[in-house]
């Protein structure tokens, strides 16, 4: 194996500020910001490999882009060009990933970065062999990952289109109109206090947990310290929680609901006061009927008509149990469930081998870098 040798971030990537894009016709070419993509738009600033690195904001948030798919980028976020003679681009994204640019931040309100400042970051480079090996083993727990992302989102859409298919397209007008109110109960979560986030193996389950996309998040844990919260704030595997709270901008998250799971095995998950649990009362109307229900574009607009504020949407306490359904025969929901349980069974495996995939590449990923593991060549 050849010696590695040290350079300067500005030697192998050339920074260039990202513009504000004005155009805000649909299109299929992805915009950048901080954040990652914010929208699509119809013309492109870069259409070649890239690394973009935030220049105000969240900033260790880095993409990587092959180049297959051209690109635009807000001033938020600075792109490159790459020096393919000295680094391979893939390697170099992975090797930034472990710098905490938060460390190198010169802003004061708002988290900022400069040219000057990246240019100045050290990076250790072995010889472009042993870097496309690198990225190559890396690159294969991430491809791994991804194929896992999009088999649950096939899941999730499957069993979308059969509640879909089942109870709104083949819906009849004699069906039984009923009010939740009658048939759940609704418990509002702990409102806890800063001083109560430390270490723990109890958690929070916050809004953090809520992913603009529907999904459950395994980042939005906070570990707690508490005691005050009551027995029936507390959660357990599987169980149904809606968000009552939402502060984006486009009302992504109120209204949504997530299925309760204990990935990281905490003894004790509370709800926060920006959530609500929901329990059936009724054998036959079950957690997996109610989760697709509460995906419905129909439950959305009861939510968002129950909501009110302008930075932060609340959500009335009433919303759910005031919301009216029809429904067919509980043997038709029953049958529902019991496919639906599957697919969430299913989506729940493959999130355990998500997890177990993403420690195993954030362990080796640091010890790569810093030659404590070598590849072999």
């Amino acid at each position: 194996m050849g010696e590695w040798r040290e350079v300067k971030l500005g030697d192998v990537l050339e920074l260039k500020y990202g513009k504000d894009h004005k155009a805000l016709s649909d299109g299929n070419i992805p915009v950048y910001g901080s954040g990652g993509i914010m929208r699509y738009a119809d013309t492109f600033l870069y259409d070649k490999e890239s690394i973009l690195i935030p220049r105000k904001g969240t900033l260790n948030n880095i993409f990587y882009l092959n180049g297959e798919q051209p690109f635009w980028t807000v001033d938020t976020i600075f792109w490159s060009k790459i020096n393919t003679e000295l680094t391979f681009g893939k390697f170099l994204f992975y090797y930034l990933k472990i710098i905490d640019f938060a460390n190198l931040n010169v802003g004061s309100a708002v988290p900022s970065l400069t040219t000057k400042v990246l240019n100045e970051v050290d990076i250790s480079l072995p010889p472009l062999k042993e870097q496309k090996t690198i990225a190559q083993v890396l690159s294969s727990l991430d491809d791994k990952i991804d194929l896992l992302h999009r088999q649950n989102k096939t899941l999730e859409e499957m069993a979308q289109t059969l509640f879909r298919q089942w109870f709104i397209e083949e819906a009849k007008d004699e069906w039984e109109e009923i009010l939740l109110g009658d048939y759940v109960t609704t418990t509002t979560g702990y409102s806890y206090k800063s001083t109560e986030l430390n270490p723990s193996k109890n958690a929070l389950i916050t809004l953090k947990n809520f992913a603009r996309d529907g999904s459950f998040r395994l980042d939005g844990f906070k570990e707690f310290t508490g005691t005050k919260f009551k027995d029936k704030q507390i959660v357990h595997n599987g169980d149904l929680v809606v968000s009552h709270t939402d502060i984006t901008q486009e009302a992504d998250i109120i209204g949504n609901p997530i299925i309760v799971s204990n990935i990281h095995n905490y003894d004790t998950l509370i709800i926060t006061m920006d959530l609500m649990k929901v329990e059936s009362n009724a054998e036959w109307l079950t957690k997996e009927y109610l989760y697709y229900l509460f995906k419905s574009s129909d439950f959305k607009f009861h939510c968002l008509c129950n909501s009110n504020g302008t930075t932060v949407l609340h959500m009335s306490r009433k919303t759910i149990p005031s919301y009216k359904v029809k429904i067919p025969s509980k043997d038709k929901i029953l049958e529902f469930s019991n496919k639906a349980k599957n697919l969430l069974k299913k989506q729940n495996q493959n999130q355990q081998q998500i997890k177990t995939l993403e420690n195993m590449r954030d362990t080796l990923l640091p010890k790569l870098m810093s030659r404590d593991v070598r590849v072999e060549l």
